[in-house]
Formats: C-alpha cells, structure tokens, sequence
C-alpha cells in the first residue's frame, strides 16, 4: 500500500497543510506572506508609510531635518546656531558667554574666597584658570590662590601661589585683557558641573588687585544658586584665612558679585 505524509494510496492527494506550506493565494495578501518581485526584493507596495515614525537617513543636517552627531556625540559647528563657542575664543568652558557680561567692573574683595560654576559636557583636559581682569598693577599678594573644584567640593587642581605677576600678568589697558593662570598639573574632567574658586589677597588702600568682569550684579543681594539640584552658579565667604582644600557650599552667601570664569 502506499503511503504519504500518513495518507493511504493508491492515488494520494496533499494540501498546503499536509506539507506545512502557505497556499499562494496569500502571496502579498492581508496577513499572508510578502511578495518578492524579480530581484528578489520586496516589493514597494508592501512597505508600510513609516515617515511620521522614523527620520529618513537624508534628513541628517538637512534644513528642517535633524542634528547629526560626529564622532565625539557633538553637535558639529556647521549646525549651532550664529553663535560664539568658548572654542572659538580659545577657551574650553566658561560660566557664561562674556560678551552678555555687564559692561562694569568688580573687586572681590581681598581676602574674600569666591566660586564661579562653570559646567563640562564632554570629557575635557584643561591646564588653565581664566579670568577677564581690568587695569591694575603691583601684583597679587603671597597666598592668593585659585583652583578646580568638583561638584562635592572637593579641590582637583589648584594655581599655587600667585603672588606678583609671575603667573598672572599687571593689565594696563582700556577694556582690560583676559588673562590665563596656569595650573600645576593639567587634569582631565569629566562631564559634570564644576567650581573656580580663587582666594585673592591684595592691599585695600590704595586698592592694588584686579578689578574683574561681572554678570549683572546691580542688585544689593542677587541669588547665587539656581535650579533644582542646588547648583550654586556664584558664591562669597567674605573672609576666610587660607585657600581651602574643600569647600563648605553651606558657608557661601550669594553675595552682589557674579564674576565671569572660564578654563583653557
């Protein structure tokens, strides 16, 4: 006797179910199978309209497209609005664009210790602590200080020293000149809010320290603190004794003064 697929002869007849296939009348049907065409792609009637779900691969840094990203995640500067980047003025990060600095002129004060927050956004080397300082002459005094500082307040990198003119230069010109402190060690920061910090020490009377460029700081007691993860963007202690290893964000009052800070 004959047999097939468990079907008794002698003249056996198979289904589409029998030989687990599809029958062809669901070639290219609803819920039957795609359709391949000659070049055995599918055929373009088949293709769902996905263009409110996904964005067509030329549409990458096309008008009305979206961003493309280069190889280090960034925005490349063909596609950021007309716009001045720390880079372009040779900086790597800064508190805020200078330019939408008030056009006035601060002492911190001498012996006062002052912070400025400055954020990172990608994994970035810096050896310098920036500032923009306004005519003055003579020089820091012994002990006057600056550095880096993390969001825990822990110091990372520090100036040493700065007394005279030997690591930040007398500026004896209309407008003022931004100036570069170096730091002991280049260090490597990680994305991440940060803290200049700087502990100026320099005779009062006659007043012979940097006058530095502000933010807007007319009013008597501006916030220093913004947000709500406690980012204190400037901050005063008015008098303290050395340059600290550590800093007490507690101990900081938002003073009058938002001093411009930058790292190079």
């Amino acid at each position: 006797m004959n047999t097939v697929n468990g079907k008794s002869g002698p003249d056996i007849t198979l289904n589409a179910s029998d030989v687990f296939a599809i029958p062809s009348s669901y070639r290219g049907a609803g819920d039957g199978v795609a359709a391949l065409d000659a070049n055995a792609k599918l055929e373009t009637y088949q293709i769902p309209d996905l263009s409110s779900t996904y964005i067509k691969t030329n549409a990458h840094g096309a008008a009305n497209g979206v961003a493309s990203l280069d190889a280090a995640g960034k925005i490349p500067p063909a596609q950021l609005p007309e716009v001045f980047l720390p880079s372009d003025l040779g900086l790597k990060a800064w508190s805020f664009d200078p330019a939408i600095g008030a056009s006035d002129l601060k002492y911190p004060s001498s012996g006062s210790l002052r912070i400025t927050a400055v954020p990172i956004h990608a994994t970035t080397t810096v050896s310098k602590i920036v500032w923009h300082f306004f005519g003055y002459a003579g020089g820091l005094l012994a002990g006057s200080n600056a550095g880096i500082f993390d969001a825990a307040g822990m110091r990372l990198a520090q100036v040493g020293d700065m007394s005279g003119t030997a690591k930040v230069p007398g500026v004896h010109n209309v407008g003022g000149e931004t100036v570069a402190a170096p730091l002991t060690a280049s260090i490597s920061l990680s994305p991440g809010i940060y803290y200049v910090a700087w502990w100026f020490k320099y005779t009062a009377s006659p007043i012979d320290g940097p006058a530095m460029l502000v933010a807007d700081s007319a009013a008597p007691s501006p916030p220093g603190k913004f947000g709500l993860n406690g980012v204190h963007r400037y901050g005063v202690i008015s008098s303290v004794s050395s340059f600290p290893s550590t800093l007490n964000f507690n101990a900081f009052g938002g003073g009058p003064n938002r001093f411009w800070a930058a790292l190079a």
